[in-house]
């Protein structure tokens, strides 16, 4: 009888030396030859999964060859190899059945040309299907486990984090960049300027590639940043599931270590949300435009401004206004209520605490990516020296390394220069103190540019129920800093 030999062995097998193509063959050959059989044709089928093997192209080839009577049997090591489920292995047995031929399996002494072996290969089969169910029960259900004890179950985690023994933890290394992500859109409130500013700093993404407004859009909205990780959200992609994410009842929300604050982070989605609502482009804030308009709002969240020739601030829905004027006077009151709060300037100082240390990490790790760009440049260098880079290509290499290399060295620059600003305001906090104070005592004295950077600079938000005005302030930036950058001090938040 002329016979052919079906061979399938997992990659993994392979992998760790447990199992081999070559000791299949000869297994096979052996047996035939035990029975005086003719090995007409090998099919080979190593590293395909058991789930599905039927619509292989080896597999149809052992069809081909059964049909045209170039085999009359085949022989598997065991029925595993042939396939893992049932339906596919009685479609197996159905078709060596039409066609008068045999399937002989070794392992479990098979011949399907005999009832008795006929009926065996069926129990076999459904044992089998049986034995792969379990096995994906007991994965789900380890899965499952993990989930609950915060553990990690696979995929990768967002820039900023990685995976130390199974736990997501902080990425000391691309940390300062993530913080630093949320505090430009915070001064910007533009994804493309944001990316711009990263680039230009001389940052790139984990992937080594510049920074897009789409991937600053990806990692500002995910909450991971915030302290809760969200997991069991991705489902396969069709055309009936073209977003490719499972029913939101099944997500899975677990806590991690946190990059920001959760206020920071509602600040920032409260801004990306308000910008998803309206148009696809907004056009930043005009400085020419009234001293609060953009940043005072309705008890119910409705923006208020003011309409031409008239000097109050109104809501459109709501109905109710308040005089500009009086506005201003109520805001100038709030600034020297803060000056001379005991715990207002208590969190200012906490604020400044942290704003150093954020200076700080985001100067180590600029140093550090610098130091990477120089061995790399050094590395190329060598490399051309010796012939393995030709001096054509050579400047394909080193021209974007340098570059990078330049605009980090200049951002370390600016960030020491920044910290010593910081440094030097905290030393010296009771003085700027006073000296704000004598700054918002001639607050009359200023221009209406002059005066729109001072709210820009310390005002997140400004909410008129029609009785009385809440202010929910940004770090009170120290007077030096008003004079000198018009853009003022925008990070920490107290209200």
């Amino acid at each position: 009888m002329n016979v052919g030999i079906f061979i399938r062995v997992s990659t993994l097998d392979q992998v760790n030396n447990t199992d081999s193509v070559e000791t299949h063959i000869e297994r096979g050959k052996l047996y035939a030859k035990a029975r005086e059989w003719n090995v007409a044709k090998i099919y080979n089928l190593a590293g395909v999964s058991g789930k599905s093997t039927i619509n292989h192209k080896q597999t149809q080839q052992m069809f081909n060859d059964i049909r045209s009577g170039k085999i009359e049997g085949v022989i598997i090591s065991s029925l595993s190899r042939l396939a893992r489920n049932t339906s596919e292995l009685l479609e197996y047995s159905k078709f060596f059945e039409e066609n008068d031929a045999s399937l002989i399996s070794i392992n479990e002494s098979l011949d399907t040309s005999t009832s008795g072996g006929k009926f065996f290969y069926t129990l076999l089969s459904a044992l089998s299907t049986y034995e792969r169910e379990i096995t994906y029960e007991r994965q789900i259900a380890s899965l499952n486990y993990r989930r609950k004890q915060g553990k990690f179950t696979g995929g990768m985690v967002s820039y900023g984090y990685k995976i130390v023994e199974a736990e997501v933890v902080i990425n000391e290394e691309e940390a300062p960049v993530r913080r630093l992500i949320y505090d430009i859109f915070l001064e910007h409130r533009r994804m493309s300027t944001t990316a711009k500013e990263l680039n230009k700093r001389g940052y790139v993404t984990r992937k080594g590639k510049p920074w897009s407004d789409t991937t600053v859009r990806r990692i500002l909205k995910n909450t991971d940043a915030k302290g809760v990780r969200r997991c069991n959200y991705k489902a396969q992609h069709s055309k009936e599931n073209p977003s490719a994410l499972k029913p939101q009842s099944e997500w899975i929300y677990l806590p991690c270590p946190a990059l920001i604050s959760e206020e920071k982070w509602d600040e920032v989605n409260a801004i990306i949300r308000d910008q998803e609502k309206g148009s696809v482009f907004k056009q930043p804030l005009n400085l020419r435009v009234h001293l609060f308009t953009g940043y005072l709002k309705c008890a119910e969240g409705h923006k208020m401004s003011i309409k031409s020739k008239s000097n109050r601030y109104t809501c459109k829905k709501c109905k109710y206004g308040i005089g500009k004027d009086d506005l201003e006077e109520v805001f100038l009151s709030r600034l020297k209520q803060f000056l001379i709060s005991d715990q207002e300037l208590s969190e200012y100082n906490k604020s400044n605490a942290q704003e150093l240390q954020l200076k700080t990490d985001e100067i180590e790790f600029a140093k550090n990516e610098l130091q990477k760009l120089e061995e790399k440049l050094e590395k190329l260098v060598e490399l051309n020296i010796q012939g393995e880079i030709p001096t054509k290509g050579f400047k394909k290499h080193y021209e974007p390394i340098y570059v990078r290399k330049e605009n980090l060295e200049a951002t370390i620059k600016d960030l020491e220069r920044e910290l010593e600003q910081l440094q030097q305001a905290k030393t010296s906090f009771d003085v700027i103190a006073n000296k704000s104070l004598d700054f918002y005592n001639n607050w009359k004295d200023l221009g209406r540019g002059e005066k729109r950077s001072v709210v820009e600079s310390i005002a997140n938000e400004i909410i008129f129920d029609n009785k009385s005005l809440v202010f929910k302030l940004k770090q009170i930036a120290p007077l030096s800093s008003l004079e000198l950058n018009t853009n003022g001090q925008q990070r920490g938040t107290i209200s």
